[in-house]
């Protein structure tokens, strides 16, 4: 999927899809499949990241690295540094979970990493609420 064909609802709608299935997993597997947990939160998290690009007419780059998209909004929006931590923390499960069945990740460390995509995805739908507005509103404001 190319970027340039996806809206800010198109990421966040995608992150939430993420987001969902996370919850889904960490709630009823046993055991917990951490790997993929902590894949979906930092996918879940880029998204959210690369919608508010697009809300501030950037072109979110080609990349897992939640530093540089932060980097990159926190130019638009100074209150982005409230996520710099959070951002620190989801991004080291970018690649990493889905390759290499020898990392250790404990239940914790997901519930964890759930928490920081919370905050983040919390922290833009305060501070960037173009991105969370209901696709009809968007479609209503379009025409």
């Amino acid at each position: 999927m190319a970027n340039q064909t996806n809206t800010a609802i198109d990421w966040r709608i995608l992150a939430e899809d993420d987001l969902s299935v996370a919850e889904y997993l960490i709630a009823n597997m046993r055991p917990i499949p951490t790997n993929h947990i902590a894949f979906l939160c930092q996918q879940a998290a880029e998204k959210y990241l690369k919608g508010a690009l697009v809300v501030f007419g950037i072109e979110p780059p080609y990349t897992h690295d939640l530093i540089l998209l932060y980097n990159l909004s926190e130019k638009q929006l100074s209150s982005y540094v409230s996520i710099f931590s959070s951002c620190s923390i989801v991004t080291q499960f970018s690649v990493q979970p889905r390759y290499d069945r020898g990392l250790s990740i404990s239940d914790d460390d997901i519930r964890l990493t759930l928490a920081h995509t919370k905050i983040i995805r919390d922290f833009l739908q305060k501070e960037v609420p173009e991105l969370f507005i209901e696709e009809t509103e968007s479609n209503i404001t379009e025409n």
